[in-house]
């Protein structure tokens, strides 16, 4: 049908979101769908989340309870310690490697939604003119974006956490590793090539949080959407860029306590781990704070800090950076529909 020309799986209600599936109410058959422009757009938006955040949560999950009190404490004490330019140690790793592993997220995401479009996750739009993905599956799609991307991922985060939580050492410790290719090289020499994927497990758990971003991403782009013709009515890009923030932060709600455990494994000794697996780790941060001398409702609430901590500068990180990721990949996505 002519009308529908210029749709993807990514649409969220009638003209708003473009796609570069031609034609969705052909399903099955040739639609037109590139398979790449994903990856690609997915490069421009990885390099808006190379993480900037000058608070380093992870130090603040994985160091020992009450070495830092807090976000700010954490910042004063890293730049009193090392200087302004250890903020940002272990950056270049993730400055190397966030195109890439955004773009398989994000390419991936989109070659998952064209695919449950085909196959039973397709709804009718509020017009009944066409065909869209549910909500149920843009929230599979991004499970299954987040699967793939933990894969590549696991090790370049290995790399960048156990550089940065290096600064929690006492002055006189020698550091244990001189820049990213030491830490490859001395956790392959201790636990052989899989060293570097070790607490995988974690990062599939964690990862699983994606289902979250993209299903919330998609709610609120219908909800703005909902908004045309009214005083409230925005555009497209404005749109995007609010779900885009909103979802970080509905992504973050339920995936901090998951990467929490995740920093910790992948920080882990590695001639003399703490940790047995991701289970153990589970249990043990549920345990760190346990006073049996406080009540049931003192230790449950320190048992959620445990998990939580760090959630200042992530919230204050994730909302700019993501809202803007997310615009721009939507943006090249539009721009590239255009041009086909």
């Amino acid at each position: 049908m002519a009308q529908d020309k210029g749709k993807r799986p990514e649409e969220v209600s009638d003209p708003d979101i473009v796609d570069d599936i031609k034609d969705t109410q052909r399903v099955g058959k040739d639609t037109g769908h590139s398979p790449f422009i994903g990856f690609a757009a997915g490069i421009c938006s990885g390099l808006l989340l190379i993480d900037r955040t000058p608070v380093r949560y992870d130090k603040m999950q994985c160091t020992p309870t009450g070495t830092f009190n807090g976000a700010w404490d954490c910042f004063t004490k890293t730049i009193s310690k090392e200087g302004p330019r250890a903020l940002y140690k272990g950056a270049s790793v993730p400055a190397v490697s966030w195109g890439i592993t955004d773009s398989i997220l994000m390419g991936s995401l989109h070659n998952y939604r064209a695919i449950l479009l085909r196959h039973g996750f397709a709804e009718r739009t509020p017009k009944n003119d066409a065909e869209r993905l549910s909500l149920l599956g843009h929230s599979v799609a991004g499970l299954f974006a987040g699967w793939t991307n933990a894969s590549i991922a696991h090790p370049t985060e290995v790399i960048k956490c156990k550089l940065q939580l290096q600064l929690v050492q006492p002055a006189h410790v020698p550091k244990q590793f001189s820049g990213p290719f030491d830490v490859v090289r001395q956790t392959v020499a201790e636990q052989g090539i899989t060293g570097m994927w070790k607490g995988l497990g974690a990062s599939f758990i964690y990862r699983s949080c994606f289902a979250a971003m993209f299903g919330g991403f998609e709610i609120f782009n219908r909800l703005f959407k909902s908004f045309d013709g009214t005083r409230y009515e925005m555009s497209t890009e404005l749109a995007n860029f609010l779900a885009g923030g909103m979802a970080s932060n509905m992504y973050w709600f339920t995936a901090l306590p998951l990467d929490n455990v995740k920093n910790r494994i992948m920080v882990d000794s590695i001639k003399d781990p703490r940790y047995k697996g991701v289970f153990d780790a589970y249990r043990q941060v549920w345990r760190e704070t346990y006073n049996p001398s406080k009540g049931f409702s003192w230790n449950s609430i320190a048992r959620v800090k445990n998990f939580y901590k760090g959630f200042v500068p992530v919230v204050l990180r994730a909302f700019p950076t993501n809202a803007a990721a997310l615009a721009v990949w939507e943006g090249v996505m539009r721009w590239s529909n255009a041009k086909l």
